[in-house]
């Protein structure tokens, strides 16, 4: 894991009592699982997480996923119990936010109640886009989808994770992702590096 540990945002350091602890998951180790009684809430600060609710047929849906800097499972805030099993997509370090504790900070209202639910709606933003993306039909919508509503205004998208992983991201094949990245590129729409995607040339949604 190469990437920095994302620090936690100082609002919440300074308002939980009791001292935040770190997880440490390794790639396909699991968080918690659907039933488990709540406890925490967590917060990203490398690596990636999923939560996963197991279907009828066998198969599993991904409800929501994390990465460095993101929130995870603060929902479980308004329940007794995890609705889903959470799972590590690669290894990953998460700070561990006793749920009491955010609770009680919340409830204690002022500023921290202001920003958290600033950090919340930021979040949710974040997981409809997720969502929005893919209820896509054509892949090619959806790289575009993501570069521009999460490329920032230079539709500059950073790369945080393998091609493998952003295609399971977009719920695509591997190898349905790699052509539109390629056809991209040779429509010069496109400009690839190691690290970055980002979007040029004004049509390049038609």
């Amino acid at each position: 894991m190469k990437d920095a540990i994302q620090p936690l945002p100082e609002f919440l350091t300074a308002a939980l009592p009791n001292p935040v602890r770190q997880r440490v998951l390794r790639k396909a180790e699991r968080l918690f699982a659907q039933g488990d009684a709540v406890d925490a809430i967590f917060f990203v600060c490398r690596g990636r997480v999923k939560a996963v609710r197991a279907l009828h047929n066998g198969m599993q849906s991904v409800m929501l996923q994390a990465t460095a800097g993101e929130f995870f499972a603060e929902s479980a805030l308004a329940v007794d119990a995890y609705v889903c099993d959470a799972v590590a997509t690669e290894d990953s370090i998460l700070w561990s936010l006793p749920a009491k504790d955010v609770l009680a900070a919340l409830n204690a209202g002022g500023d921290f109640a202001k920003t958290f639910a600033l950090a919340m709606a930021a979040n949710a933003r974040r997981q409809c886009s997720r969502y929005e993306r893919v209820r896509l039909k054509r892949a090619r919508d959806r790289v575009l989808h993501l570069l521009i509503c999460e490329g920032g205004p230079e539709a500059s998208f950073t790369l945080t994770m393998p091609l493998v992983e952003l295609a399971e991201e977009l719920a695509l094949e591997p190898e349905t992702l790699y052509r539109v990245l390629r056809e991209l590129t040779d429509e010069g729409l496109l400009e690839r590096s190691r690290t970055h995607l980002r979007l040029v040339g004004a049509n390049a949604g038609d």
